[in-house]
């Protein structure tokens, strides 16, 4: 919900400064997938490269109790999820 605010207050400011409303629906929509499959490529490189991630006891303590949920919900919505 709070994605779908912060799209339409850009796209109300955008209107205000007069960029055409194609040309904004667009450049949002493409950072919003583009930013989606990033967050998951970097989310996928640090599990494959950080070991014992997500354990009790973890060297770095990247224990990350809500990563599951958060990456799910990513994956599928192709959010950013905020904390």
């Amino acid at each position: 919900m709070l994605s779908a605010l912060g799209f339409t207050l850009e796209l109300k400011l955008g209107h205000y400064i007069k960029v055409p409303p194609r040309a904004s629906f667009m450049a949002q929509s493409v950072a919003t997938i583009f930013a989606g499959f990033l967050q998951v490529g970097v989310k996928e490189a640090l599990f494959a490269t950080v070991k014992d991630i997500c354990t009790e006891g973890q060297k770095s303590m990247l224990t990350c109790p809500h990563s599951r949920v958060l990456f799910n919900v990513s994956a599928i919505w192709c959010v950013s999820p905020t904390l």
